[in-house]
């Protein structure tokens, strides 16, 4: 079902033309942006200081971020029916739901030459597009992973450990709903995204069966770091950064995919009516050039979608993150899809977390 949106607003002042871009480069000159600012609203780990500080010093352009702390929070934050942002980070679940709403609008390629140098997958993933338009040009991805205390758990590296009763009080997992279609997937259903009542109900049993085991649901990432770092956990359904924070502080972790670990994929979107859509468009480019995706992959340590990133990094970073493997595991990967009853999903992942 739509989202119901109320009309952004009656008018919108248009930025003013930016000089047509025909080389690779992530930048255009300063006196070409109209632009004084860029409001962005996404993931914190997904628009660290050090990138947008050097969109900020070679455009002359502030870029404003609020960050969110669930997928769906996106959505809200959309619905309320103002242009409160310029650029939005979707993820692939969300994208058709955001499009259909008319929150979105479709990206003019031409103004994104990096765009082109994305693995083929990535250019023409259908999450992201609706009849021959683009609304997104995919930046990063990844997988949900288990981060471990490599003192407590030094080998294993399987899904039930988060079902373990040896590590009673001692487990966290990621609040949001996403968690639900990755257990549903462990539990063998086919299709996580596309639950009936049945199979909901009995992930559901099972996640109410993991809850006196469960220390807590976090819902930003610097929450996951304090619970490892304190000792309270030792294992969490988690995000790489949440590993590769840790390890920068100096805590023995390590982080472990399973089988069927579904993958997201994540996009920045220009907000429909936003006047500032030049200077969006360059911060896309921006984002997905060679340079950004390598400096991004390094510090992050999620994997990107430019394989000419490996050109600017150094090679055992690449093969540590992953980046190696890219094109075997893009075959099989199974990327986050639409969630044809997302409410009824959040009624039940609600429903968990108070039993």
């Amino acid at each position: 079902m739509q989202l119901t949106r109320r009309k952004f607003l009656n008018t919108a002042s248009m930025a003013a033309a930016a000089a047509s871009t025909t080389v690779l480069s992530p930048f255009t000159s300063k006196t070409a942006n109209a632009a004084t600012e860029l409001r962005v609203l996404v993931w914190e780990s997904l628009a660290p200081d050090y990138i947008v500080e050097e969109f900020t010093k070679t455009t002359g352009v502030k870029v404003s971020r609020t960050y969110v702390s669930s997928n769906d929070e996106y959505m809200a934050k959309l619905a309320v029916g103002t242009v409160d942002y310029d650029l939005v980070d979707v993820t692939s679940s969300l994208m058709q739901r955001a499009i259909q709403s008319n929150f979105i609008e479709p990206l003019d390629i031409a103004k994104i030459p990096n765009f082109k140098l994305l693995y083929p997958e990535f250019q023409n993933l259908s999450y992201f597009k609706d009849g021959d338009k683009n609304y997104g040009a995919p930046a990063f991805y990844g997988y949900l992973p288990l981060t471990l205390n490599a003192d407590v758990i030094p080998t294993r590296n399987d899904f039930d450990i988060l079902f373990d009763p040896a590590f009673k009080g001692k487990i966290a997992m990621w609040d949001d709903i996403a968690v639900i279609a990755q257990v549903a997937k462990w539990m063998g259903y086919k299709e996580p995204w596309k639950l009936g009542d049945d199979e909901l109900a009995a992930v559901k049993a099972k996640l109410i069966e993991q809850k006196p085991l469960i220390r807590k649901y976090w819902t930003q990432s610097g929450e996951a770091i304090e619970l490892f770092a304190s000792g309270e956990i030792v294992a969490s359904l988690s995000w790489s950064y949440v590993t590769q924070q840790l390890l920068k502080q100096g805590y023995n972790v390590r982080e472990t995919l399973y089988p069927g670990a579904l993958a997201w994929v994540d996009s920045y979107t220009i907000v429909k009516g936003t006047p500032n859509r030049d200077i969006a468009h360059q911060f896309i480019n921006y984002s997905i050039a060679p340079e950004t995706q390598a400096k991004f992959c390094t510090e992050q340590k999620y994997l990107v979608t430019t394989p000419e990133a490996q050109k600017h990094m150094d090679p055992e970073i690449w093969k540590v993150v992953g980046m190696d493997q890219v094109v075997e595991r893009l075959s099989t990967t199974e990327f986050w899809s639409e969630v044809p009853r997302r409410s009824k999903y959040v009624e039940v992942w609600n429903e968990i977390k108070s039993a």
